[in-house]
């Protein structure tokens, strides 16, 4: 028994001594991912417009510091990620020039709103707050996602974007479905005008059956008819939030002055 005893202690001993021999390996090895990533930063050119400071444990990379531009923060964390396994991004923005959120709204709905590509099944919203952008709505592929987003680092004095678009659904008979309610309603006589046309006023968000429309029309009458025209379909569910541009309009003044109305 003894025998069998110390045959265990000498595997333990040897087990032991191995994970300390790792342990350095271990460190250097953080140690090269951090220069490896401070040369791709250097390289960029951030230590002449930023200042981003790296730190690298357990194969994680910490960037810190301070940067003038959203879209250098954005840039920064593509590198580290070249080097890495995870990247933990506690980077802030501070504008060289900072700007009202107004000025940053109009800027970010032009990028947005104005884009060739958006078409009736996108519907995003903007709001800013501080220099920060949340997004809101939906769009038609997790590709234009992540591209609405690049669009709107490139607005001056971003500090931030937060994503919560949500993408259409990808199904069968979510893309019939989807098809087919934009169909019906722009050959409707009230809205056959907009077909064909890439900023139409009613948008059409899908997934699993349910349907959300969106967008700002000319009157009551329009709004009720588009709300019936998607429920004359198979569609599990409607919510109808397209809105009259009279209270769009009041909408967007108390969001502008919450202390009116």
């Amino acid at each position: 028994m003894r025998a069998r005893g110390g045959q265990g202690g000498t595997a333990a001993v040897v087990g032991l001594a191995a994970l300390l021999l790792a342990v350095p390996a271990f460190a250097a090895s953080d140690a090269e991912v951090q220069r490896r990533v401070e040369k791709r930063l250097a390289k960029a050119g951030f230590d002449q417009r930023a200042d981003v400071r790296v730190e690298v444990e357990s194969g994680v990379v910490r960037l810190t510091g301070i940067t003038v531009r959203y879209l250098d923060l954005r840039e920064a964390d593509r590198l580290a990620r070249k080097e890495a396994k995870s990247v933990v991004n506690l980077l802030r923005v501070v504008p060289e020039v900072p700007r009202s959120d107004k000025e940053i709204r109009a800027d970010a709905e032009k990028a947005v709103l104005r884009w060739e590509r958006y078409g009736p099944f996108d519907a995003v919203g903007i709001e800013v707050h501080e220099g920060t952008i949340r997004l809101d709505g939906w769009v038609d592929s997790p590709f234009k996602r992540a591209e609405v987003e690049e669009r709107l680092a490139h607005v001056d004095a971003v500090r931030d974007v937060l994503n919560d678009l949500r993408v259409q659904g990808f199904s069968q008979g979510d893309l019939e479905l989807r098809r087919e309610i934009y169909l019906k309603i722009y050959s409707d006589p009230l809205f056959e005008r907009w077909a064909g046309r890439p900023d139409p006023p009613v948008r059409v968000y899908v997934n699993r059956g349910k349907v959300t429309l969106a967008g700002t029309v000319g009157s009551a009458v329009e709004q009720t008819a588009a709300g019936l025209i998607a429920r004359q379909t198979l569609a599990f569910a409607v919510d109808n939030q397209v809105k009259v541009e009279g209270d769009a309009a009041r909408e967007e003044d108390r969001k502008k002055d919450p202390t009116e109305g």
